[in-house]
C-alpha cells in the first residue's frame, strides 16, 4: 500500500511530524514489519503524491484535512488525519503513537465512514457555470471586510424562504455543522443524520433562525439587492467573487469522502475534549 502524507508546510511541527511518519514507515518496511510505501509532500504541491497513493494522511489542522479530503475525493481515496492544529474535530489521531496508527493502517484495522459532500455551482447571468466545487464542510456566501450589509435571497427545494439582511449565509453538511455554521448560531448535527443546515450570519432583526433541510434539497442563494463585495467560499480554501446577477446552488452530489476511523469515541465526548484541548493550547 502506498500512503500519501500531506502536511501543512507553514508549521514547522507539521513538517517535522510528516518526516517522522515517513521515516517510521520506511524503517518498518525495511524490517518487513509494515507493507507501506510512504510518499510525502506539502499540501500546496502534492498532485504527484495524490496521483500515486492508495490512501492519504493529513498532517495539520482541520484546514489541512479539508484540502487533503478534497484531493482524496477526486480519486475516491480513503483519508485520515493527525491533529497538529488548535481544534482538530476532523482529524482523529494525535501525534503520540504514529507507529501504532501506521501498523493498523497496513493491516486494514479500521472502518471507513462515508461523509456526504454537496456540490456548489455558481452561474452568471447567462446561465454559464463559472464555479463548480465540492464541499465536505460548507459553502459560505459572505460580504468582504468592512463591506455594507448584504440582502441574500434563500430558496430551498425550489421554494422561496426569505430575504435575509445579514453578513452572509452558511450552507453546511452534517460534517460542517460544527464549523462556521455552529459559530454563527447553527445547530450541532450528530453523525448519521444526513441533512443540510442553512445558517444566516449576523442576521438583522429577527430573521436569522437556522434551518435544517433535507439532504436531497437544493439550496439556492442570490442577492436581493446588488452588492459590490460578496464572495462564495467552499471549505474555506476555494472561492470566487460573487458578481451581480450570479446565482449559487448548493445541491446533492451523490458523492462522499471516505474518512478512516479507528475506535471512534462518542461524538459528544469528542466535542467536549476538543474544546478543552483548544482552551489549553491557547492559554500557553
Amino acid at each position: 500500500m502506498t500512503i500519501g502524507i500531506i502536511y501543512d508546510e507553514h508549521k514547522s511541527e507539521c513538517v517535522s511530524f510528516a518526516q517522522v511518519l515517513t521515516q517510521t514507515a520506511l524503517l518498518r518496511m525495511d524490517n518487513n514489519a509494515l507493507k507501506l510505501t510512504p510518499l510525502c509532500a506539502a499540501v500546496s504541491d502534492c498532485a504527484d503524491v495524490v496521483a500515486k497513493a492508495d490512501l492519504l494522511i493529513s498532517v495539520g489542522g482541520d484546514g489541512t484535512f479539508l484540502k487533503t479530503a478534497s484531493m482524496a475525493l477526486s480519486r475516491d481515496l480513503p483519508v485520515c488525519g493527525f491533529n497538529l492544529g488548535t481544534l482538530g474535530l476532523l482529524t482523529e489521531f494525535e501525534h503520540d503513537d504514529p507507529e501504532l496508527i501506521l501498523k493498523r493502517l497496513a493491516e486494514g484495522d479500521y472502518v471507513v465512514e462515508d461523509r456526504h459532500v454537496i456540490r456548489v455551482q455558481v452561474t452568471d447571468a447567462s446561465g454559464k457555470v463559472v464555479f463548480d466545487e465540492y464541499a465536505l464542510n460548507d459553502c459560505v456566501l459572505e460580504r468582504g471586510t468592512l463591506a455594507k450589509l448584504a440582502y441574500v435571497t434563500v430558496n430551498i427545494g425550489g421554494a422561496f424562504v426569505d430575504n435575509y439582511p445579514c453578513n452572509g449565509i452558511v450552507v453546511a453538511t452534517q460534517t460542517g455543522s460544527t464549523a462556521y455554521s455552529m459559530s454563527s448560531g447553527g445547530p450541532i448535527i450528530e453523525p448519521g443524520n444526513d441533512v443540510i443546515v442553512v445558517t444566516p450570519v449576523c442576521a438583522h432583526f429577527t430573521d436569522g433562525r437556522p434551518i435544517i433541510a433535507r439532504a436531497d434539497s437544493t439550496v439556492t442563494l442570490s442577492m436581493r439587492i446588488d452588492h459590490d463585495s460578496m464572495y462564495v467560499s467552499v471549505d474555506g480554501h476555494k472561492n470566487i467573487k460573487f458578481e451581480k446577477d450570479y446565482i449559487c446552488r448548493c445541491m446533492p452530489s451523490g458523492r462522499s469522502v471516505r474518512v478512516i476511523r479507528m475506535d471512534p469515541p462518542n461524538f459528544y465526548e469528542v466535542l467536549r475534549q476538543k474544546a478543552e484541548e483548544r482552551r489549553r493550547k491557547l492559554a500557553r
